[in-house]
């Protein structure tokens, strides 16, 4: 009901007109007088008639005691100033937590590219065998970035390394875009010989890689040797599916130490038992059962390492894996060709042939046929591993690249042709 609406019933009494009583005529010549004939004892308009016995406003219509709009709106009021504080609390809590975000995507951003530009040159030491993380550290002792935390997790979503060893000329205060973009260009002063005790497989080498890396790290070591071990089965793994003689996706990707004596076999072995330990300690069992109970899918710790080797081949960076995930996992159950060129043209590599999309008579062909490959695609390393385990929320069917190793995900096949249309305009390459 509105303010403006007249709540009392009837008029104001106050507005009434004043009752008068009837009027007396003129006094005819001879006439007694009325003083005489209306004695004021005979006729006492104070006994007979008293306005204020018989009409009492205050007594017949007390506005107060009848409709107190005091009484009726107490309880909004006291609503209204209930709220009034609750409000101003959640704008105050908003603009501080808008406040805090600000200043900490300031501050990031002043680490990211530090304020004054580059600084003078220093040469700066990548020693064999270091990881990303180890070059951070390195980086930040010489004065070149501010923090190396944040220098590794920016390096960390751009996918960037591994580096070569060497010697590197930087500048002091520098970008962390013209640090990683130095480093991908190599050392002015690579180390012509690494030290043999280390060897460094990267993620997403296939097997043949692998093999090929060992031999020339490891003087004397025959590949056809190592082929042949594989190919007898002599290198135990319990993730290899006792009908599958392919050790794709099976080897770990990490540092490993060898020495004089070491034995390439052995240490193929040392590659396979890692892949077991890495994969048993994130629970693929749950994994497995979360997945079943959200897709439906019945998958074996196989399978989840099939999905790992195309997470990692096909993420920009590592904070996108989760979503690549779910995408696979979107498509499995909808019975939706997964359509990954990289299992494609590992299939056309694998059999020494041209990739051939169309044919769908082809075991690694993702665009005519349903479901997983038969194998994993390449050695997936941790955040492949986790992602397929661990995938995000989601309900996208496609992805395609944005901007350089960073894709857009999306529902539709509306969105995905726009997003393609958009992604072939800026030559990203996308096909």
């Amino acid at each position: 009901m509105n303010d403006s609406e007249d709540l009392r019933p009837g008029a104001d009494p106050s507005e009434m007109p004043y009752r008068q009583g009837p009027a007396v005529p003129p006094r005819r010549p001879g006439a007694p007088d009325d003083d005489d004939h209306y004695d004021d004892d005979h006729y006492d308009d104070d006994d007979h008639y008293d306005d204020d016995d018989h009409y009492d406003e205050d007594d017949h219509y007390d506005e107060d005691d009848h409709y107190d709009e005091d009484d009726h709106y107490d309880e909004d009021r006291q609503r209204g100033r209930a709220r009034r504080p609750l409000l101003v609390g959640v704008v105050a809590v908003a603009l501080t937590l808008l406040l805090v975000v600000g200043l900490v995507w300031v501050w990031y951003g002043r680490q990211v590219s530090p304020p004054g530009g580059p600084g003078e040159r220093v040469t700066v030491e990548v020693p064999t065998g270091v990881s990303v993380r180890g070059i951070g550290a390195i980086l930040e002792d010489r004065g070149v970035i501010t923090n190396a935390g944040v220098f590794n997790f920016y390096a960390g979503r751009r996918g960037a390394g591994p580096f070569q060893a060497g010697v590197y000329e930087m500048r002091l205060n520098s970008d962390f875009d013209l640090v990683l973009d130095t480093l991908d260009a190599g050392p002015t002063t690579p180390v012509m010989a690494e030290p043999a005790d280390t060897v460094s497989i990267p993620e997403g080498l296939t097997v043949a890689r692998i093999l090929d890396r060992l031999v020339a790290k490891m003087p004397g070591t025959d590949r056809a040797a190592l082929q042949a071990t594989l190919d007898r089965g002599e290198i135990a793994s319990t993730l290899r599916p006792g009908d599958q003689p392919s050790y794709e996706g099976l080897l770990f990707p990490a540092t490993y130490d060898i020495g004089d004596d070491t034995d390439a076999k052995v240490l193929l072995q040392d590659m396979a038992t890692e892949m077991e330990t890495r994969l048993d300690g994130l629970d693929p069992a749950a994994a497995r059962s979360a997945i079943a109970q959200r897709w439906g899918l019945e998958l074996s710790d196989y399978d989840l390492l099939k999905v790992a080797s195309m997470i990692q081949a096909e993420a920009g960076n590592p904070g996108e894996a989760p979503k690549i995930a779910t995408v696979i996992y979107n498509r499995l159950a909808r019975g939706i060709p997964l359509g990954i060129d990289a299992v494609d043209r590992y299939g056309a590599e694998l059999a020494g042939t041209e990739v051939d999309f169309t044919n769908g008579d082809l075991p690694f062909n993702t665009r005519r046929r349903r479901g997983l490959p038969p194998t994993p695609i390449s050695a997936p390393g941790d955040f492949a591993l986790r992602a397929a385990l661990a995938p995000a929320e989601g309900e996208w069917l496609y992805y395609v690249l944005a901007e350089e190793r960073s894709h857009v995900f999306l529902v539709t096949d509306a969105e995905f042709l726009e997003a393609k249309r958009r992604c072939r305009e800026k030559g990203l390459g996308c096909g």
